[in-house]
């Protein structure tokens, strides 16, 4: 399936999470992914339920956001 969200959402998506949740950019770039392949354009609120746990209201429905804090896998990228 091809992803046909524009990428103007999807960094929209991306920006407004990482501002508003305690959830690192990696993971907030997936959740943005994801959410706009389900055709979400907007966040209209954003909900703490637990540590790392948020409920997110948009114009496509509610979405339960489950984060991990976990230390960043990638250590090192060398080009040679």
């Amino acid at each position: 399936m091809k992803n046909t969200t524009p990428t103007s959402t999807q960094n929209s998506l991306f920006k407004h999470l990482l501002e508003a949740t305690e959830i690192d950019s990696i993971q907030c770039r997936y959740v943005a992914f994801r959410l706009a392949e389900n055709s979400v354009k907007t966040i209209i609120s954003i909900e703490r339920t637990e540590p790392l746990k948020y409920t997110l209201k948009t114009d496509n429905g509610s979405y339960l956001v489950e984060a991990t804090d976990l230390p960043l896998p990638i250590t090192k990228i060398v080009s040679f």
